[in-house]
C-alpha cells in the first residue's frame, strides 16, 4: 500500500560566516556565523509505493528534476532502515524561493525530505527528528551545498552559529547533540527577498576554492570577533546590519558576480524609503534581503515590493523572520 508523508522547512539567509571544512568527518565540517531563518521555504510531499527496486522521482514546482539531493537523502535513510529499499519514492517539492541563490534551500530540501522518509521508517519516533537533522547536514556537505544552514535552521529566528558542525550525531546507536551549536532570538521582522532571475554560481565554487575559503574565513572571523560574544538578543540588530555590510566588503563577495550592481539597483528602486531600510547581501547567491532598521517598522513592505516588482530582471517575495524548521 502506498504511503504519503509531508514536511516543511523555512529558508535560511547567511549574512556572515566562516569556512571550516578541513575535518574528514562531514558532521564536524561547517561554519560559525549569523543568519536569518525565514518563514518562506520548501514544502515536500513524498509518496512511497511498494516496489522491487528502490528509487526516487523528484518533481520541483511541477517540473521533473534530476538533482542528486533526494537520492542522497534516501541513501542516508536506508542506512537507518533497509526496508526503505522496498519502495519507490516520489517527491513533490514546492519552493517559494529560487535554488542556488543564497536561501539555504538545499538544507531545507534535505531536511524536509529526510523527515518524510523517516516518518514511514522503523526508526523510533523519538529519534526521527534528530536523525533528519543529522542526515540533512551530511547530505549538504556531501554535495557541497552549504556549511551551516542546517545548524542555523535548527535554532530558527535570528541565528548565531557558535560552533561548526551538525546539530546532531549518532553515538552508540543514540542520537546526541553536536558538534554544531547555534542559538537565536526571535522577532516577526518583515523581510523582502530579492534575487536575479538568472542562475547563480553553486556554493561549492566558493567553499571548495582555497582562495575564496581563506578570504571568507578571514572576513568571517573578523566579524565574529564582535558578533560572536556577549548576549544574543534584539539589542544586536544594528550591529548585525553593520557587520554584514563589512563582511560583504572584506570577503570580496560584494564585488564578485556583479553583486554590487545588484545592491545598487535595489537601493535605487527603494531610495524613497531611506533611511528606514537596510539592504544586505545573501551569501552566497545573487540576491539581497531588505530589512527595517527599526524592528517595529513594518509599514513599508507592501510598497517596497511593488517598487522592486517593476525591475523585471528580479524576483521578489515578501516574508518574515520565522522559527520554521
Amino acid at each position: 500500500m502506498a504511503v504519503t508523508t509531508s514536511s516543511r522547512s523555512g529558508a535560511h539567509v547567511s549574512l556572515v560566516f566562516t569556512v571550516h571544512s578541513d575535518s574528514e568527518d562531514p558532521l564536524e565540517q561547517g561554519s560559525y556565523g549569523v543568519g536569518l531563518c525565514l518563514e518562506a521555504g520548501i514544502s515536500t510531499s513524498c509518496r512511497s509505493d511498494p516496489a522491487s527496486i528502490t528509487g526516487v522521482t523528484v518533481i520541483i514546482n511541477g517540473r521533473p528534476s534530476e538533482e542528486e539531493l533526494h537520492s542522497e537523502v534516501l541513501a542516508e535513510c536506508i542506512l537507518l532502515d533497509s526496508d526503505l529499499t522496498q519502495m519507490h519514492h516520489t517527491f513533490d517539492v514546492q519552493s517559494q524561493l529560487p535554488f542556488s541563490q543564497g536561501f539555504g534551500l538545499s538544507a531545507a530540501g534535505a531536511l524536509s525530505a529526510a523527515r518524510c522518509l523517516l516518518a514511514m521508517s522503523s526508526l523510533p519516533l523519538k529519534d526521527q527528528d534528530r536523525a533528519a537533522w543529522m542526515i540533512a547536514h551530511r547530505v549538504e556537505r556531501k554535495l557541497s551545498g552549504g556549511l551551516g544552514d542546517v545548524t542555523a535552521l535548527h535554532a530558527g529566528g535570528i541565528a548565531r552559529r557558535t560552533n561548526p558542525g551538525s546539530p546532531f550525531r549518532m553515538e552508540n546507536q543514540d542520537f546526541i547533540s553536536g558538534p554544531g551549536k547555534s542559538e537565536s532570538w526571535e522577532s516577526p521582522i518583515p523581510v523582502l527577498a530579492v534575487w536575479r532571475k538568472t542562475q547563480s554560481r553553486h556554493t561549492s565554487e566558493y567553499i571548495d576554492s582555497p582562495d575564496w575559503s581563506e578570504k571568507i574565513r578571514n572576513a568571517g572571523i573578523q566579524a565574529m570577533n564582535s558578533l560572536g560574544v556577549n548576549d544574543w538578543n534584539e539589542s544586536r540588530w544594528h550591529q548585525i546590519i553593520e557587520s554584514s555590510n563589512e563582511f560583504a566588503e572584506e570577503s570580496g563577495l560584494l564585488d564578485d558576480a556583479s553583486r554590487r550592481e545588484l545592491l545598487n539597483e535595489v537601493k535605487w528602486a527603494l531610495r524613497s524609503f531611506e533611511p528606514r531600510l537596510s539592504i544586505l547581501l545573501c551569501m552566497l547567491g545573487e540576491s539581497v534581503v531588505v530589512l527595517p532598521n527599526d524592528l517595529t517598522d513594518d509599514g513599508w513592505i507592501e510598497h517596497a515590493e511593488i517598487l522592486i516588482d517593476r525591475l523585471t530582471d528580479f524576483g521578489v517575495l515578501s516574508t518574515r523572520i520565522g522559527r520554521i524548521s
